[in-house]
């Protein structure tokens, strides 16, 4: 099985869009929809949010560059993006050209009970 880290040392094959000093970014090698790019950091990281701040601000200002150069490219309207971070454990962003509502997947869910809603925002909200 290739993982990211695969990926990131050279040993199994991509077609690469970006890369820099810590960062790379492929196409999907089993895309969403044509041009579905994928950003990773290059040092692995299990969670997004455990990033620095600086490694954070990096790995999207990555992103937008990739996300503009798709968008401006392949012509499309929007850039969806999707970060998961339960499968592979390797901080990563998927980017996947859309031109219509339904081209990415949808987050499943259903209607909160308001009172349930209320309880997680009296613990969940911020002092202002």
């Amino acid at each position: 099985m290739c993982t990211f880290e695969d990926l990131v040392a050279g040993r199994v094959p991509s077609h690469k869009l970006h890369e820099d000093e810590q960062h790379l970014a492929i196409l999907a090698p089993n895309p969403v929809r044509p041009g579905h790019a994928i950003v990773m950091t290059k040092r692995a990281h299990p969670y997004l949010f455990d990033l620095s701040e600086e490694e954070h601000a990096a790995l999207w200002s990555v992103a937008r560059k990739v996300a503009r150069r798709l968008k401006h490219v392949l012509k499309c309207e929007r850039v969806c993006v999707g970060v998961i971070g339960w499968q592979v454990r390797h901080v990563h962003v998927h980017l996947v050209p859309t031109d219509a509502d339904g081209q990415f997947p949808p987050l499943p869910g259903a209607p909160a009970d308001p009172r349930e809603l209320d309880r997680l925002r009296a613990l969940l909200a911020f002092e202002t």
